[in-house]
Parts: C-alpha cells; structure tokens; sequence
C-alpha cells in the first residue's frame, strides 16, 4: 500500500507539469497568431498609405499604375519583407514553446509499449491485486515484517534548549514527514496570525491565539497533520464529491475550506482560497473559533487518544 501514495504524487506533479506546459503553449501560439494578424492589418494600412502619397503626387496615374510603380521602386516589396521577417520571429517563438512542452510532456507520459513504457507509468510498478482478498478461493496469506524505520523530523530539529526557537517535531498521526515547502506555509500562516497588524482582528473576532508559535514543533505538525488528511497537501484538492459539492461550496486547499467558511475567516489581504497560505490562516482561525485551539479539533483529539482521523 505504500506504494500508492507515492504514485499518486508523481501522478499529481506530472499532471500538473504537463497542463501548465500545454496552457503556456497555448497562450504562445494565441500571441503569435494576435502578433501576425496585427502585422498584417499594419501591412495592409502602410500599403495603402503609400498608395494614396504616390497618387496624390501623380494625380494623372491610375491606381493600378501607381501600385506598380511603387513595386517597382521597391517602396512595396521592402513594407512586405519586414513584415515578413518580425512574423517569422514570433513564429519561432511559438515553435520554441511547442518544443518546450513536447519535452515536458515526453519526460512524463512515455507514449507506445505496456507496463512501464505506457502513459504516465506510476501506477504500473504495483503488483496486481491478488492473493486471498481479493481472489475467491482458499490462499495462504503470506506476511511480510516491514522494518521499523526512524521518523523523519521536521526542518530545523529541536534543540533542547527550551528556547523554543527552531523546534522539530517527528511525524505523528499517520501522516509521513512534510516537505520543506509546506513547512515553510505553515510558519507563514502562524506569522501572519500572530502578527501587530493582526491582533485588532483578533480582538474584534474574540480570538485567543496566543498560544500559537510558528517555531512551536507541535503547532506546525498538529497543522500538517490536518493537512495530511485533508488535501495530501496539495493545495490545488477541490472536492467534487461529497454534499458540500452537491451543494455548489466544494472544499479547497491544504485544509479543504469550503468557500463560506474560508471567507468567515481569512485575514485582510489574504482572501485567495487556494493559496497555501492563506488557506492555513483560515483553516486554523475556524478551528480556533470553533474548537478552541488546535489539540480540541477533532482529528487532533481522537488521534491523541489512540482513534483516527476525524475531519472537521
């Protein structure tokens, strides 16, 4: 089974990759083409321009008299080869960005073949389901002893020194270590709350939050452990499945607000629902208002009383 949770983040990253390789692409290809057809208008608006001065001069030519005579001066051929020329560079451009994307999206989907040489491939490295759980008939069920391993500390270990500065704290609640990066959003989010600017709000909302640390290695893990739960810590999850989507407010980001909630909550100037760190501001300010403090929400407190998860 652990296998799953590392494929399904590969899956994720390359997704996400490829998507974002396909929408610059696009938005390339849409300025060249508004590129050229701006050069072609100028084009067309130059010629006749020049037309009009050359007849104006030479009232007795005829027009098209005088577009041959400005070819033949070589007036028309000099507009159309400059043209030409800035068109074929924003041409290049598109081509540079279709080459960029089709060297994303070959590094992460490999095209023909089975197993590991088919699509995206993460999934392809786990063994097919079978066995006594899954195949009818009697099997001998076969364990095999997984070795303990050391818990992965938070970034910036504890120093024992009571201090409270720097401090780690081990991956608890089921939930494997975190990345730096979502380390770094958690700190950000009890910053901000725990901010001068802030504390008026505080005030005002009859928030006490004074037992928040953003150095506090059991503020940080309880959060991440919330995170873990909720989003996997991708803070682009949007729920599509569960009543609050039937009921058009899908839960999103890191702690998986859902849209009412997070805007009863987020701070002044930190009212973006799918960045991390304003969804961390939200999510722990609605679990103030309503539990108390981080050890009263209810996954935090069945976890520590030896229960699961339990979302809020």
């Amino acid at each position: 089974m652990r296998l799953y949770p590392k494929a399904g983040e590969g899956f994720n990253t390359a997704v996400r990759a490829c998507a974002e390789a396909l929408d610059n692409t696009a938005q390339a290809l849409e300025k060249a083409r508004s590129d050229i057809d701006g050069l072609c208008k100028q084009a067309v608006t130059s010629a006749v321009t020049h037309l009009q001065d050359h007849l104006d001069k030479n009232p007795g030519k005829t027009e098209a008299e005088a577009m041959a005579a400005l070819w033949a001066g070589g007036t028309m051929t000099g507009l159309m080869n400059g043209n030409i020329e800035l068109a074929k560079g924003h041409v290049k451009a598109a081509e540079e960005s279709v080459n960029a994307a089709r060297t994303i999206l070959g590094g992460h989907v490999k095209i023909g073949g089975s197993g590991e040489n088919a699509g995206f491939g993460f999934f392809t490295g786990i063994p097919f389901a079978g066995g006594a759980d899954f195949d009818p008939g009697d099997k001998k069920v076969v364990w095999t002893r997984t070795p303990v391993q050391e818990q992965t500390r938070l970034s910036g270990g504890g120093s024992g020194n009571g201090s409270g500065a720097g401090g780690g704290a081990s991956s608890g609640g089921g939930a494997p270590a975190p990345k730096a990066e979502v380390v770094e959003w958690i700190k950000q989010a009890l910053t901000i709350i725990k901010s001068p600017e802030m504390a008026g709000t505080m005030r005002e909302r009859g928030i006490d939050v004074s037992d928040l640390d953003a150095n506090d290695a059991d503020d940080v893990q309880r959060i991440w452990t919330i995170i873990y739960h909720e989003s996997g810590g991708d803070p682009g999850a949007v729920n599509t499945w569960d009543i609050n989507a039937k009921n058009g407010v899908p839960s999103q980001g890191l702690m998986q607000t859902i849209p009412p909630t997070f805007n009863a909550h987020a701070l002044p100037g930190h009212g973006k629902i799918l960045d991390p760190v304003d969804n961390i501001i939200a999510g722990v300010l609605y679990t103030y208002s309503r539990y108390g403090n981080l050890a009263g929400h209810p996954g935090i407190a069945s976890l520590a009383q030896g229960g699961g998860y339990q979302p809020y």
